[in-house]
């Protein structure tokens, strides 16, 4: 039987189910913990985030917490896979156009960004904002440590990303879709959606589902501004991509199989 809780967490809706009823009270003291522990290291609203520090150094090596550094490595992740569509980096000349206004100093770039270790070096000019890949990080995080620990499945859910670990429930994880429908997903799997606003953008919802939380958002982010080679891009990665365009017709890539999600 399935138990499950929610709150409001770092800006965000957070939801957690299990597997195990007698489990529910321990996973969300182990979400909520990681929650904090990452907020603390990156949430860019607080002012002793740690990540201040990173921006402050402007080109001086900073040496950060283990958590930092892995929320940093999985946003410079993303940000190669995608091509720097999910960048980490913002630079104070970033909206110069740099062939009629050549710039003060070389534009930041998310491949001037060093990490060695638990060492980070980011160039002058640079500010880190990881935010969104943090979100999907922590539902990873969250939901590999709930199922280690308690020994039970689990999917945890942080803003419109979702994560599962651990055994599989009775029936599968039902998920719901943001416009209607449901999906079953795969323990082990993540997903999630991004939307663009009315009219903007020739998609209006992408949801993708990846093998973890990071790589399923910055697909989706990365998807949803890709406009008519949306589809292609994901199918690339052989990723299960299900778009609803500003029409709201429904257009699926080749692996996203449940006629459920159609």
């Amino acid at each position: 039987m399935i138990s499950s809780t929610q709150w409001r967490g770092w800006g965000e809706d957070v939801a957690v189910a299990v597997t195990e009823c007698a489990a529910l009270g321990e996973a969300e003291e182990l979400v909520r913990s990681v929650i904090e522990e990452s907020a603390a290291a990156c949430d860019l609203r607080r002012g002793d985030a740690e990540i201040h520090t990173v921006n402050l150094a402007q080109g001086t090596p900073v040496r950060v917490s283990p958590r930092l550094a892995a929320l940093l490595r999985s946003a410079l992740w993303a940000a190669r896979m995608t091509d720097g569509a999910v960048d980490p980096v913002a630079g104070d000349d970033a909206i110069l156009d740099e062939k009629s206004v050549p710039p003060i100093h070389p534009i930041p770039r998310y491949l001037d960004v060093q990490l060695d270790d638990e060492t980070v070096l980011a160039p002058w000019g640079a500010s880190l904002d990881i935010t969104a890949t943090a979100h999907a990080d922590v539902t990873d995080r969250a939901a590999t440590s709930v199922a280690t620990v308690l020994e039970c499945g689990v999917l945890v859910q942080m803003g419109a990303t979702i994560a599962t670990a651990g055994h599989c429930p009775a029936g599968g994880w039902q998920v719901s879709l943001p416009d209607h429908g449901i999906v079953e997903l795969p323990t082990g799997a993540a997903m999630s959606s991004r939307t663009s606003a009315a009219g903007e953008q020739r998609w209006g919802t992408i949801t993708v589902i990846a093998a973890d939380a990071v790589w399923a958002d910055a697909a989706a982010a990365t998807a949803l501004h890709r406009g008519i080679g949306a589809i292609s891009w994901l199918e690339q990665y052989e990723l299960a991509g299900r778009l609803i365009d500003s029409r709201g017709r429904v257009h699926t890539t080749s692996t996203w199989s449940d006629p459920r999600a159609a």
